[in-house]
């Protein structure tokens, strides 16, 4: 049993992220972990009227924890209105102060999680999707993958996913999660090879990954390659034609999702992402979802 930790600030969008992703809870068979900071700024001591302060973060931190009360119980009514086999998975939920990003690195290690899911702004800004504060904080720090929805974006029909890989090859740990996952959700998984260079990449390496993928012997995946730049462009444009419901990124540290992508181009490519996104950290402990109950 693993857990998905849904990280909230209240917003429309955040509400609808937890809603659309406890869909596919009962097929997962896993617990929900809700979370929320309700304070990421700093306090001075002397500032006047300190009393104010530590009463204003008492009633801050009350207010989270009803609210996320709440959340709990309208997601255990979904659960219980779709789960054909009465699954009834654990609902807890957690507040607290400082950064979002190191709290949810500390969240996933204490708790088994095996997903985060966050909501992504409320306009099509790119700077809010991919480059936001506090989704490049989470994303930085989970050593797991992160789902972002974007308004509107459902999940509750999730037949073919498309993983855009360089071909690195610890690109193997986001492959062997989506094929997990694949088993699980009853997806197709598309995995994309993408290059920027018009001649064939390292031979060796992509011959030890393409060894990997056959290796797998699953029917629901597939293996194709994209060559050329305005990279996302062509990703958007592939997922499009190809009936993709979400695409799968693999983030390296230290670099920024393999260096497919540059915080110069990607604004203006994928400005109008509409389908969930999922960024797959290049090392993960333990990253297969596990086998059905």
């Amino acid at each position: 049993m693993k857990t998905i930790l849904m990280l909230t600030d209240f917003s429309k969008n955040a509400d609808h992220a937890a809603r659309t992703v406890a869909k596919i809870v009962p097929d997962l068979k896993a617990d929900i972990l809700l979370y929320n900071t309700y304070y990421d700024h700093p306090i001075l001591p002397t500032y006047a009227g300190g009393p104010w302060v530590v009463e204003e973060l008492v009633f801050q931190k009350d207010e989270s924890t009803a609210r996320l009360s709440q959340l709990a119980i309208q997601l255990r009514h979904i659960i219980m209105g779709i789960s054909k086999e009465g699954f009834k998975p654990k609902t807890g939920y957690q507040c607290g102060e400082g950064s979002l990003g190191k709290n949810t690195a500390a969240i996933i290690q204490e708790n088994k999680v095996g997903l985060v899911v966050i909501g992504s702004s409320t306009d099509s800004s790119i700077d809010h999707l991919l480059f936001g504060s506090d989704t490049m904080d989470v994303i930085d720090h989970a050593s797991c993958p992160v789902l972002i929805i974007p308004p509107k974006a459902e999940m509750n029909e999730l037949k073919k996913v498309t993983l855009a890989t360089a071909f690195e090859l610890t690109d193997i740990n986001a492959i062997k999660y989506l094929a997990g996952l694949g088993k699980q959700l009853n997806f197709k998984l598309e995995i994309v090879h993408v290059s920027i260079l018009d001649e064939k990449d390292d031979p060796i390496k992509e011959n030890a990954i393409l060894t990997h993928i056959h290796g797998i012997k699953q029917d629901n995946i597939s293996y194709r390659e994209i060559r050329g730049k305005d990279v996302v462009k062509r990703l958007n444009r592939l997922c499009k034609d190809n009936g993709s419901d979400m695409l799968a990124l693999v983030h390296h540290q230290g670099g920024f999702f393999s260096g497919l992508f540059n915080r110069s181009t990607t604004p203006a490519a994928l400005g109008n992402q509409h389908i969930p996104l999922m960024v797959i950290p290049s090392e993960m402990n333990n990253h297969l979802w596990p086998a059905r109950a």
